[in-house]
């Protein structure tokens, strides 16, 4: 019998987790209950693709290496390539960041644009299939300790099982995966969760030959505590700039064109409204609301079904504030590659040796996420014992960034996921927080 691996989910972790898993097995299924669009476009299982995004280096580096060209394929389409520290004007903490090459590039455009380009590379696999279809169950052997195969249904058919070596949920978010393990006498995963109330507005907008700004994406980022409001504008394919309004702890940015701009000029700077009014709006308002980040921990489960691995939001789902998700799929497509390489078809190590390896990458994308947020004092959520005086160094990092090059090039990479977090605690950067520290708190002369 052929060997046969299954991925649920057709959103960017599962085609992620498609592509590596063609290396290994003879043949790959992907189980996904929509049916993909044929040209770039937002899809239903995919509610947050309607809204600005943005790939991180350490994302954009990984994806370059599963799919060699792709990128240019994509820059021929209309992907614009960026360095963030030069092309991007960011305000945040009260200043605005320096803007100097840092060598953290990557490329803008829509996410639903990104997607059709991986799955189309993804479709060109020869060992590989698709179904529309819903996943509603796993199938598992006599003992029930192992899982042999996807229980699905289509619409107008009878139930069915499709066997499988691996099964690999990548259903996002709203995964079912705790409830099938617990009906089967496994134990759910402790969840952590810290809840945002974040709602989003977007439009996609064009200029006037000669009338672009200056640089290729801007964001205004209100400060804790009181500043919960941000915008963000990025260029897109096609000659389209996509603007994002979003509002936390339910202060939610209007879908009418007066309050999206009045939203807009209430931001702590007033740059982006003034250049939105200068656009020509080419798209209706797209809304969206994301109550909570969530984090499933699977590391730290000691029985767990052999043949089965989860990834993805089914892991951990960020806020897409911070633009982190695609990253660490990214990342654990990776590790996905290197688990099974490394553990040679034994399915009893495999999930073990997966689910430890992912966790410090998600740790890092979790903390920098919930962290920001946590600095807020509505925000719900359980505060890292750590969490005083982290905060307080973090602030004087971010403070730096709008006047050293050294701290701001460190932070790019550690926020693109291409530095590992304890870079940011190097003496070379520790020293220059200590200074700012003790300049922060001298008493200013008067004359």
């Amino acid at each position: 019998m052929p060997v046969r691996a299954i991925v649920i989910g057709g959103s960017i972790a599962g085609l992620l987790a498609a592509r590596v898993l063609s290396d290994f097995f003879d043949k790959v299924l992907i189980v996904e209950r929509d049916i993909p669009p044929s040209t770039p476009g937002s899809r239903k299982g995919v509610p947050q693709g309607n809204h600005a995004h943005g790939l991180l280096a350490g994302g954009r580096a990984r994806l370059e290496r599963l799919f060699p060209g792709m990128f240019e394929g994509m820059v021929a389409g209309g992907a614009i390539p960026v360095d963030s520290g030069q092309d991007i004007a960011w305000f945040s903490n009260h200043a605005w960041r320096l803007r100097a090459p840092l060598g953290a590039g990557s490329y803008l455009q829509s996410r639903p644009f990104l997607e059709f380009h991986v799955r189309e590379h993804v479709r060109k696999l020869r060992n590989l299939s698709e179904i529309c279809a819903s996943a509603i169950g796993l199938a598992f052997d006599k003992g029930a300790e192992r899982v042999t195969g996807v229980r699905v249904a289509r619409r107008g058919e009878e139930e069915t099982v499709i066997p499988a070596d691996l099964v690999v949920d990548c259903s996002g978010r709203g995964s079912r995966l705790p409830q099938w393990l617990e009906s089967m006498g496994f134990p759910r995963p402790p969840v952590s969760t810290v809840r945002v109330d974040v709602g989003y507005s977007s439009r996609y907008f064009e200029f006037r030959n000669g009338h672009e700004p200056d640089w290729h994406g801007m964001l205004i980022i209100g400060a804790p505590p009181d500043g919960n409001r941000q915008g963000v504008m990025f260029r897109a394919e096609g000659n389209r700039w996509q603007a994002t309004l979003a509002g936390m702890f339910r202060d939610y940015p209007p879908n009418d064109e007066r309050g999206f701009l009045e939203y807009a000029n209430s931001l702590e700077q007033p740059h982006l409204c003034q250049v939105l009014r200068d656009a020509t709006p080419v798209s209706e308002i797209a809304t969206y609301r994301f109550s909570a980040h969530q984090r499933h921990h699977y590391e730290r489960l000691q029985r767990f079904p052999a043949g089965l691995l989860t990834m993805g939001d089914a892991v951990c789902s960020f806020s897409p504030t911070y633009g982190q998700g695609m990253t660490v799929a990214a990342i654990e497509a990776e590790i996905l590659q290197q688990s099974l390489r490394q553990t040679k078809g034994s399915a009893q190590k495999l999930w073990r040796a997966f689910f430890h390896r992912i966790a410090e990458p998600v740790q890092t994308a979790w903390a920098l996420a919930t962290g920001g947020d946590l600095a807020f004092p509505q925000t719900e959520g359980e505060r890292p014992s750590s969490g005083r005086w982290r905060k307080q160094y973090l602030g004087h990092v971010l403070a730096l960034c709008s006047s050293d090059a050294v701290v701001l090039r460190e932070w790019t990479q550690v926020a693109h996921m291409v530095a590992p977090f304890p870079v940011l605690f190097h003496p070379r950067i520790a020293t220059r927080v200590l200074r700012h520290a003790i300049a922060s708190r001298s008493p200013r002369r008067t004359t």
